[in-house]
């Protein structure tokens, strides 16, 4: 992994995604940026401001789907962006209050996974044809944690925490998965081909978590793979045509 250009803003608990070649981070926490939000070029190697969100949104979900970026809880409302005409447009609420909400996508519904701090968890779909959302009614065991992160890939969703489960969109069931090799918290993760990439964070002393672990969604285990070289937790991860980009 090689460093890129610091963000124009200091941010912790706001979310990365790529979209068209190029990287957005928006909203979190410090220096009152929870409205504000940044793109990476990876040609000109530098950030730049992009139009500020309508509302704040802090340890929220977000996705990409048909050229827009959704941002998705840290309250309930939810919002998407228009790069070509650097524009955020209101959508429809989540019925819940989403604050530690997670975001993922498969064919034509943005799903979202929100698990507060008081332990009422739920999952809702957004079909994006209608406007809208759908409560499943179904959660993974043993989802305790806030600190998690919630991926796509064919057709499952992955819920990765101190306990992890994936969803299978076609029997509408959760099955556990086996765990990640050691506890982490405010953790990032990506995924690369077949594989969740899982970074940083901390661990259950609060101390800085380096290595890096990876899931094979095949063959259905956990392996360390890497390690970074700084200090990275409470941020997010996105890929740009194979390259990972932590924030």
């Amino acid at each position: 992994m090689s460093p890129i250009p610091d963000m124009l803003h200091c941010r912790f608990a706001h979310s990365v995604i790529s979209l068209n070649g190029k990287v957005y981070s928006v909203g979190g926490s410090c220096d009152d940026t929870a409205k504000t939000a940044e793109c990476y070029d990876p040609v000109d190697k530098k950030w730049t401001h992009i139009a500020p969100m309508n509302t704040e949104h802090y340890d929220f979900g977000i996705c990409a789907y048909d050229n827009l970026i959704y941002v998705i809880g840290g309250e309930s409302s939810v919002e998407n962006y228009n790069a070509a005409t650097n524009t955020w447009y209101t959508c429809p609420d989540i019925p819940v209050e989403a604050y530690f909400c997670r975001a993922a996508v498969i064919k034509h519904s943005i799903y979202s996974l929100i698990n507060p701090d008081d332990g009422i968890a739920s999952c809702f779909r957004l079909d994006t044809r209608e406007g809208l959302w759908h409560n499943l009614n179904v959660m993974p065991q043993g989802l305790r944690s806030y600190s998690f992160e919630f991926l796509s890939y064919d057709n499952s969703l992955f819920s990765i925490a101190e306990n992890c489960s994936r969803f299978d969109i076609r029997t509408n069931k959760w099955e556990a998965m086996p765990s990640m090799l050691f506890k982490r918290f405010h953790f990032s993760a990506a995924i690369i081909a077949d594989d969740i990439y899982v970074f940083g964070g901390t661990g259950t002393d609060r101390e800085y978590i380096n290595s890096v672990q990876r899931y094979n969604i095949h063959n259905n285990e956990w392996t360390v793979v890497d390690s970074l070289e700084t200090e990275v937790f409470w941020g997010g991860a996105a890929v740009i045509s194979g390259d990972l980009n932590l924030n």
